[in-house]
């Protein structure tokens, strides 16, 4: 009795508490003296947000199992030191640069966060890596961006060039690319999300 009752009570706390909390968030609209550039009406952006042709992208990166190695979250700053990496927090030269919070997963059916972070976050690479061929170049050929990455080549996802030079994304690259450049979660916060109000 004590043993399920030592597991129910932390499984209570650190899951189901969380969970309801959690599922009741929807997307909070900007104050009219507050609303950002862009056409922006609310947080999170259904558009922003919304990865459309890279739905198929992310199904790419379930598969190939890219959060096992990256996360997209960037840490409080008590739990890390993302905020003070380069490019991390979002856009820092527009004053964008922030935590992730709850509610920047709101539009998503599921949230790849992550397990363990071998590789950089990703939560604002869209930001950090803007160039289409520069980002499928470093899933061709990791250690040629990098000769000290740990990461694998994903050649299986290109096929060899007609040309006999170089190599040529296929589809599922191509979604993987749009998901990757898409992954931008440093949208203005409302000053009602900003202060927990």
């Amino acid at each position: 009795m004590a043993l399920g009752v030592a597991f129910a009570i932390p499984w209570l706390l650190l899951v189901l508490v969380p969970y309801i909390s959690l599922a009741k968030l929807e997307p909070v609209a900007y104050a009219e003296d507050e609303l950002p550039d862009g056409g922006m009406t609310q947080y999170p952006d259904k558009n922003l947000l919304r990865h459309g042709a890279s739905d198929y992208g992310r199904d790419i990166y379930a598969s190939e199992g890219c959060a096992y190695c990256h996360t997209q979250m960037v840490r409080p700053t008590y739990a890390g030191p993302d905020m003070w990496r380069p490019g991390w927090g979002g856009r820092e030269d527009d004053g964008f640069a922030r935590e992730t919070r709850p509610q920047d997963y709101v539009t998503e059916k599921y949230a790849p966060l992550g397990y363990q972070r071998i590789g950089p976050d990703l939560a604002n690479v869209g930001n950090r890596i803007t160039d289409r061929a520069l980002m499928h170049e470093h899933l061709y050929n990791p250690k040629g961006i990098d000769r000290n990455s740990g990461m694998p080549a994903y050649k299986h996802l290109y096929k060899d060039s007609p040309f006999g030079k170089g190599y040529e994304p296929t589809e599922k690259a191509e979604a993987l690319v749009d998901y990757l450049l898409s992954l931008k979660k440093d949208q203005p916060l409302p000053a009602v999300v900003a202060t927990g109000g």
